[in-house]
């Protein structure tokens, strides 16, 4: 960790985020009924992040801290009784009106924005029938707990970091400037020192991208700040484009949701001193929107474990893609494997020669938008918009990212486009410990195209179990690395073979390449340990 962020911690995590005046005052009302129920209790904090967070840190900080996770506002008071809530109405500190109000306009847009994401994320809970949708609505109200303290103590640098912003310059670097560090680096380090439910963590760091519900939460929270400021923006419709991927609905019907949840969060936060986003759907354009065809795999989605593989030697050769001569295996790998349906043994080792350097102006991928919320720290926005180009200029029909488990030990198929609810290709899993085509790609950065010209040399490198998932008659293939560490592949292929070739094949490296050094460059890329 680095010493200015340990700083920061040490400073802020003493201090109170301040709860709203309206709030401290239904609250003790609702106490004096002996009617009231826990969601009660619940309906109003979850428009008020500093009086929820107050009640999490009571528990914490309790000489015996409860056993089991507490992971809702339902189940806190439910364990604590009014106990909490009794310290936050008396001495939290209060935002009333006035010059309050103006002091704290920041923290105000803050809470403001993490009460229209619980709002949002809770609208998405019920239509993917979450178990706990509560425990959704709270890490949605906390997430940005960082930039909350930072509003609340040191507003000056939070306001020299939007100064950044509105400059230009990405969050993160604008971030990294002032304070060394991000805020979602600050979030997750104030999450853990308060004790706070595990999917905030978990939803503070990149690789949370890959974990279905850590990845609600981020796409609601990316939502509110994007929307907050504009509903028609780029960056607000392609959040609402993933919000229909992670939703499985159209566009339009996601967008309805929406708007749906913005008049309803102008209803819920009436009376509070907080900014809504409803009033700037009045003055929508219409705007032709493209259908989104893209879904996910599976509903769990975990990160990727660190580990560095050992490199192979490579032999520089004029052709695009080969396998080279056999390659004695590590000390750690396992004998080759014999396959089960021929009884043959696979003898050989697939070895790609380097990709062939790029010219800068041969690169047709866009770079990610430093404005973009959605960018730079959002791996799936990354794998989402190269898939799209893949399948839009290289002559593919479907592109399947597969990522490796936790444990190392598969590939597994995360994200497709292009394939049928009921296409096999969707059950695609290997395991890496035997030797084959995927397993070698793995070992670095490298792209493979199966055709005519190589298929019967190198089919009995692809396991035989794949044979019906995928088109082994042609298709690209490539490594994808994050941090030093292998993530993956980007597969590709097509019905009609005719439509790969030499020219999409060599874009197709392009864009891989293109992915895996903005893969590099971006200091937010995390991998989970």
């Amino acid at each position: 960790m680095p010493a200015n962020l340990q700083h920061w911690i040490d400073h802020l995590k003493q201090h109170p985020l301040p709860a709203m005046a309206l709030t401290a005052q239904q609250v003790s009302t609702q106490m004096g009924r002996t009617s009231t129920t826990h969601s009660d209790y619940q309906r109003i904090i979850a428009r008020d992040p500093g009086f929820a967070l107050s009640i999490f840190r009571y528990l914490g900080e309790l000489p015996k801290p409860p056993r089991e996770p507490v992971t809702s506002l339902v189940h806190a008071v439910a364990l604590a009784g009014l106990a909490p809530l009794a310290v936050g109405t008396k001495r939290l500190p209060l935002i009333k009106s006035g010059e309050d109000v103006t002091r704290a306009q920041g923290l105000l847009n803050c809470y403001s924005r993490s009460a229209h994401a619980a709002l949002f994320l809770s609208h998405w809970a019920q239509i993917r029938r979450d178990a706990n949708p509560d425990e959704l609505l709270l890490a949605a109200l906390l997430h940005d707990c960082g930039e909350m303290a930072l509003w609340s103590t040191a507003p000056g640098e939070m306001a020299r970091i939007e100064a950044r912003i509105n400059a230009g310059v990405a969050p993160e670097e604008a971030a990294v400037a002032q304070l060394g560090f991000t805020l979602p680096e600050l979030s997750q380090a104030l999450a853990e020192v308060w004790r706070l439910p595990a999917l905030i963590v978990s939803s503070a760091q990149p690789a949370g991208a890959f974990q279905t519900r850590s990845l609600g939460v981020m796409l609601a929270c990316a939502l509110a700040r994007s929307s907050s400021a504009c509903w028609d923006s780029e960056q607000t419709l392609t959040l609402i484009e993933l919000a229909a991927e992670y939703c499985r609905q159209t566009i339009d019907q996601a967008a309805a949701g929406l708007h749906a949840c913005c008049a309803e969060a102008a209803r819920q936060l009436h009376g509070l001193p907080l900014p809504i986003s409803a009033p700037a759907l009045l003055q929508l354009t219409p705007r032709i929107v493209k259908e989104v065809d893209t879904e996910r795999v599976e509903t769990q989605a975990t990160a990727v474990e660190h580990h560095t593989p050992e490199r192979s030697k490579v032999e520089s050769d004029n052709q695009s893609a080969r396998f080279g001569d056999q390659v004695p295996p590590s000390a750690s790998a396992p004998n080759p494997a014999r396959s089960s349906a021929t009884g043959m043994e696979v003898t050989t080792h697939p070895r790609i020669e380097p990709d062939a350097p790029i010219e800068p102006s041969t690169l047709v991928v866009p770079p990610v938008q430093k404005n973009n919320p959605a960018a730079g720290s959002s791996l799936q926005y990354m794998l989402s918009g190269i898939m799209r180009q893949i399948v839009a200029e290289c002559g593919v029909e479907r592109a399947m990212f597969a990522m490796i488990t936790p444990d190392r030990r598969s590939l597994r198929a995360r994200f497709i486009i292009g394939a049928t609810k009921e296409a096999k290709i969707r059950t695609f899993q290997v395991g890496l410990e035997k030797r084959h085509l995927f397993s070698a790609l793995l070992l670095k950065q490298q792209s493979f195209w199966l055709n005519q010209g190589n298929r019967e040399k190198y089919l009995t490198s692809i396991p035989e179990e794949l044979h019906n998932l995928l088109n082994i008659d042609n298709f690209f293939v490539g490594s994808l690395f994050a941090a030093g560490t292998s993530l993956g592949i980007i597969y590709g292929d097509c019905g009609n073979d005719g439509n790969l070739d030499q020219a999409s094949f060599n874009l197709f490296k392009q864009l891989l390449q293109h992915l895996n050094q903005q893969l590099a460059e971006n200091t937010t890329i995390r991998i989970a340990s």
